[in-house]
């Protein structure tokens, strides 16, 4: 892909994220800017597909250089899984250096992905689509799918391979308990009377969810999903992502926007970026440093609220982005994935 200016790369990584993430945006923007990605009609939402013919992600040597949103390491594995454009999912079991392509039945945009275990993931897309993987990544099935929502996917949670939550666009937050065999629309339990998207959902890894959005949105689950609270938050613009872990939650988004909270959300504190590139993914690691990524190749690593900042050569926006086990950091965006070194970028 080639390079995009400014403006135009935040509208692209809006498509990604949400459709409304700059004020007075049409929400048809996300679907006019998949349509210019895919060059022509997204095919899942044709009606040859929609009766009984299931249309297979092209198997392609390019596929590791496509546009590719997002990216996780297995629990316990030096499995990586990416997933992005025209459904293609890829992994890697040397720590991202070389790539196979997986067998998934849909050519839509798949935007995030995720493992409870070693075998068992999920991955969710546009047309509200929800695949999942029970050999590790390498095929993968439809277990739900919306065309009449007209809405994407965004971001997608499992406490465990049995219940989870996956979220997007309009408000959208369906839950599961069995797997991915039936999925329930919750969007009630949230008070989100305006149908904000989205935009990203993390635990901490106890009982404590997160769920960041559109328009500064915020809410905390203290029992795994099951009941939500609304946040105060400390920023209106839109956040497109948020990370948690026990000791602390980042939120960012437009603008070079990162916020921190030790309290469970109940305060916030700006962290200087040192950037007004919008951020799209983040990573914290066990020794307290972390990773963000956005617009132009921009790279924040080091202490959290000391960040360096780098930025790849070729200035491709990046998405999201990984730990491999050998301590490289694994990125995905524009251009495909990449490894870049975690200490010296």
């Amino acid at each position: 892909m080639t390079r995009l200016s400014s403006l135009p790369v935040i509208k692209l990584f809006c498509s990604w994220r949400q459709a409304r993430c700059l004020s007075g945006f049409p929400g048809t923007l996300l679907f006019v800017i998949a349509v210019l990605l895919s060059g022509g009609l997204p095919i899942d939402s044709q009606a040859s597909d929609t009766v009984t013919k299931e249309r297979y992600a092209v198997i392609s040597s390019k596929a590791t250089a496509s546009l590719l949103l997002d990216i996780t390491r297995l629990p316990d594995s030096k499995r990586l899984v990416v997933v992005g454009d025209r459904g293609h999912i890829l992994f890697s079991d040397d720590d991202g250096r070389s790539w196979q392509q997986s067998r998934v039945p849909t050519i839509q945009m798949l935007t995030a992905v995720t493992f409870p275990s070693g075998g068992v993931g999920y991955a969710v897309g546009h047309d509200n689509l929800i695949l999942k993987s029970e050999d590790a990544g390498e095929n993968w099935q439809r277990v739900y799918r919306d065309i009449e929502m007209q809405a994407p996917l965004l971001d997608v949670w499992f406490r465990s391979e049995q219940q989870g939550l996956a979220v997007g666009a309009y408000g959208t937050i369906l839950s599961t308990d069995d797997g991915g065999q039936t999925w329930t629309d919750i969007r009630d339990s949230i008070n989100n009377e305006d149908e904000f998207h989205y935009n990203g959902i993390a635990s901490d890894g106890l009982n404590n969810l997160y769920l960041a959005g559109e328009a500064g949105i915020l809410y905390h689950s203290a029992d795994a999903g099951k009941t939500w609270n609304t946040l105060t938050g400390p920023y209106e613009g839109s956040l497109f992502g948020v990370s948690a872990s026990r000791d602390e939650v980042i939120i960012y988004g437009l603008r070079g926007n990162v916020f921190r909270s030790q309290d469970n959300g109940k305060s916030w504190l700006a962290l200087a970026s040192g950037t007004e590139n919008s951020l799209f993914g983040s990573l914290l690691l066990d020794d307290g440093s972390s990773f963000l990524v956005g617009t132009s190749g921009t790279v924040l690593s080091g202490l959290t609220g000391r960040w360096q900042i780098t930025h790849r050569e070729d200035r491709m926006s990046l998405s999201a982005l990984a730990e491999a086990s050998d301590g490289a950091i694994v990125v995905v965006g524009q251009g495909g994935v990449k490894r870049i070194n975690g200490k010296n970028q």
